[in-house]
């Protein structure tokens, strides 16, 4: 008996060690979700990336080595279905900790003391459920027809207006409202305190940290904004429904819905109208994308062009990374958005 208690004992004693002393490991699908885990993380360990910066999530294919990486994460952080479609099935059989920031957008409800603008809108509209479906997945033919039928319409269409264009369940950069991304930064920090409860500790202090830079950034960049809000501008792809809303921004239209399509004709040319009638002050493109279709569109007329990344790809890894994203991009915005 006595020897059975010692080898439970060491056993206990050895677990604990190999607790305290196991570094974390966690893999992002896109580099938003890095710089939030990393914020998260601190010291602790490792955050590792999936997608590369430059590549794009909508229709992302993966190789063997992302496969190797997948395998041998401890954590797994990813938008969701929406976005990542090509992780949906590999991630079923993961014995990997799973974390969805889809399922923590509705917990940033909680935060909305520190809004001005809520995202109810978006429960109420479900006619753009876009970035699902891809043409390499044979279980989502259904899906990618109907993505088809829907840029038909678009481009044969008048560009809608800016509420109608965001409001809408379908947008998938859920990281680029700041409260969303506190939401999901907070269940970050409590499952891996149960996944690492030697870190639980450092895990709550980085958090406290997060969400005092997130809340003072958001706070300044609200003043900022508001004397911008009526400016019209256009982006290149419907990706900025969530920072728009956020911040009541006038966002008048994107040159497409899938940055994987080209627009139609008629739709460039009804963005080409607006512009010349001066409603928008500002085009902007994204590093990820050739310029020349906005060139096109713009050429000749007096309008400011800029440029606004949704993936953070020149955004350096370290703590406090993910508000230097976020304030990088405002401060995008408000250049161009401001009358010179």
């Amino acid at each position: 008996m006595r020897l059975k208690a010692t080898i439970v004992f060491l056993s206990v004693l050895f677990s604990q060690f190999s607790q305290a002393s196991e570094d974390v490991k966690v893999l992002a699908s896109i580099k938003p979700l890095q710089l939030l885990a990393a914020d998260i993380v601190g010291d602790t360990g490792d955050v590792e990336l999936l997608i590369k910066p430059g590549a794009s999530p909508h229709h992302y294919a993966m190789k063997p080595s992302d496969r190797r990486k997948l395998d041998s994460a401890h954590v797994v952080a990813w938008v969701g279905p929406d976005l990542e479609t090509f992780l949906e099935k590999s991630l079923r059989g993961s014995d990997a900790l799973v974390l969805q920031m889809a399922d923590a957008e509705e917990g940033h409800e909680n935060h909305d003391q520190h809004e001005g603008h809520g995202h109810e809108e978006h429960d109420d509209h479900d006619e753009h459920d876009d970035h699902k479906g891809h043409d390499d997945h044979a279980a989502h033919d259904d899906h990618t027809k109907h993505e088809d039928e829907h840029d038909e319409h678009h481009d044969e269409e008048a560009v809608a207006d800016a509420h109608h264009d965001h409001e809408h369940a379908g947008d998938p950069h859920l990281w680029l409202d700041p409260m969303v991304s506190l939401a999901f930064g907070k269940e970050l920090q409590e499952q891996l305190a149960r996944r690492y409860p030697a870190h639980a500790e450092t895990f709550a202090g980085n958090y406290k940290r997060l969400e005092q830079n997130i809340l003072s950034l958001d706070a300044q960049l609200k003043e900022s904004f508001k004397p911008l809000q009526s400016h019209g501008f256009f982006v290149f792809h419907d990706a900025w429904g969530h920072f728009v809303n956020h911040y009541g921004l006038n966002q008048l239209g994107y040159f497409t819905v899938d940055p994987g399509r080209k627009p139609g004709a008629r739709h460039l040319t009804e963005i080409r109208e607006q512009l010349e009638h001066e409603k928008a002050v500002c085009v902007f493109s994204e590093p990820q994308f050739k310029p020349s279709i906005i060139h096109a569109v713009t050429n000749g007329l007096d309008v400011r062009q800029g440029a606004i990344d949704p993936l953070a790809t020149d955004t350096e890894v370290k703590q406090n990374s993910y508000t230097a994203y976020i304030r990088s991009v405002a401060d995008q915005f408000i250049d161009c958005l401001t009358a010179r």
